[in-house]
């Protein structure tokens, strides 16, 4: 008599075996397949691994190369001056016209001017 254990042993053999002859015949009819499409004249081939995908990315550019920002030392373009918090042109962004804020809309904003 034949111990549990022995036979999942030889239905994993035979899986195994099942799967390595499923896996045979996929191949020859893909290998088939790629042979008429060169036949045909284009240029495919058969390639086991990873897809090209998955490969990893080119590593990220150093510090000292990354493109730098603007420094946020300078007074706003448009006002001519700076303020506390600092405010640069994309906040004249709503306004049709651009021109420097008058002190109330400074004060609506939460902005104080710097000398």
């Amino acid at each position: 008599m034949t111990t549990v254990l022995e036979k999942l042993k030889a239905l994993d053999a035979q899986r195994a075996q099942l799967l390595e002859d499923a896996k045979k015949e996929a191949l020859d009819n893909a290998e088939k397949a790629v042979g008429e499409l060169n036949e045909l004249g284009f240029n495919y081939r058969l390639v086991e691994g990873a897809s090209s995908a998955s490969t990893p990315r080119a590593p990220r550019k150093a510090a000292s190369e990354a493109p730098k920002r603007q420094a946020r030392d300078l007074p706003c373009p448009i006002c001519k001056f700076k303020t506390t918090p600092h405010h640069d042109g994309r906040m004249h962004r709503s306004q049709k016209t651009k021109k420097p804020f008058t002190v109330e809309e400074l004060m609506a904003k939460g902005l104080t001017k710097v000398e």
